[in-house]
C-alpha cells in the first residue's frame, strides 16, 4: 500500500527553499524596519515632552522663590536739627523717617540686623545712627518681624560730635570738604542702611542680605541760622532707596 520514492544522491539541502519565507526575509527589510523604531520611539519621546512643557511650567511659576520679592524701603523725611564744625570735629543732628513695605511679598521677614549711615559724598561715612531696640524682649533672635503686606515705619536718629566711641572717624580732609561746602549754604547726604534677615521659604530660615542706598538728599541748611530744622528741598515727595541688583540673593532650597 505505501510506495517509497527514492531521494536522488546528488540533492542539495544548501538549496533547499522553505516556502514558510520570502524576499523580505533579508538584510533590506530588517534595516528598514529598524528605521521605522527609531522613528516611531523618536515621536513618542516628543509627544511626552510636549505634554510635560506645561507641568514644568506651572511647577516653576508655583516655586516659592518664583514669588519672592525684596521690600520697599522709602525714606520719609529727613531734618538736620544741628550741623557745625568746631575745632575740627564735625557735630551734627539727623533724624530720618524710613518706611519699609513688605506688600510685594508673599512670606515674613526676620530683621536680624539693621545699621543706617549717614554718608557724604557717596562713600564718606559721617555717622551712624542709633541701636533699634527689639520690639520683643523675648524674641532674641532678631529686632523685629514684618509680615506680607505690612508697612513699617522706622524712626532713626544719627547724633555725632566727633568723641563718641560709637561713631566713625571722620578724616580731616573730609571735614575740610565738608566746611566748604557748608559756606554755600546747602549739603548733599547719603542714606546707607545694611540689613541682615532670614525669609521663610519651604518652613526654613534663609538668610538675605539688603543694602538699599538714598542718595542725593539735598538739604538747604540756612534755616539753621534761624535756630530752625533743616529739612530736604522736597518736603513731602517720598524717596525710593534703591538696591543694586547682586544685593538680594536667595539661597535655592527645599530641592
Amino acid at each position: 500500500p505505501y510506495t517509497l520514492i527514492p531521494i536522488p544522491l546528488d540533492y542539495d539541502h544548501d538549496n533547499e527553499q522553505s516556502y514558510d519565507c520570502d524576499e523580505f526575509c533579508g538584510t533590506p527589510w530588517r534595516i528598514a524596519r529598524t528605521i521605522v523604531g527609531f522613528i516611531a520611539l523618536f515621536i513618542f519621546c516628543l509627544i511626552i515632552f510636549c505634554l510635560m512643557i506645561p507641568i514644568i511650567i506651572e511647577y516653576n511659576n508655583d516655586s516659592p522663590n518664583s514669588h519672592i520679592f525684596p521690600p520697599f524701603f522709602f525714606l520719609q523725611s529727613l531734618n538736620v536739627a544741628t550741623f557745625n564744625i568746631s575745632q575740627g570735629e564735625l557735630s551734627a543732628t539727623w533724624n530720618v523717617d524710613l518706611t519699609i513695605s513688605n506688600g510685594v511679598n508673599s512670606t515674613l521677614i526676620n530683621f536680624l540686623n539693621f545699621k543706617a549711615f549717614m554718608v557724604y559724598k557717596e562713600d564718606k561715612v559721617i555717622a551712624l545712627s542709633a541701636p533699634i531696640q527689639s520690639e520683643d524682649l523675648l524674641n532674641t533672635h532678631g529686632i523685629f518681624v514684618m509680615d506680607k503686606n505690612e508697612n513699617k515705619t522706622l524712626h532713626l536718629t544719627f547724633n555725632t560730635t566727633g568723641w563718641e566711641r560709637d561713631q566713625p572717624i571722620v578724616d580731616d580732609d573730609v571735614i575740610q570738604e565738608i566746611d566748604e561746602e557748608m559756606k554755600l549754604g546747602a549739603m548733599s547726604f547719603g542714606l546707607k542702611v545694611e540689613v541682615e534677615a532670614e525669609i521663610e521659604i519651604n518652613k526654613m530660615n534663609v538668610p538675605v542680605t539688603m543694602q538699599p542706598y538714598c542718595s542725593n538728599l539735598e538739604v538747604d541748611l540756612s534755616p539753621l541760622e534761624q535756630g530752625e530744622v533743616a529739612t530736604l528741598d522736597d518736603v513731602g515727595v517720598d524717596r525710593e532707596c534703591l538696591y543694586n541688583v547682586d544685593q538680594w540673593n536667595i539661597n535655592d532650597v527645599g530641592n
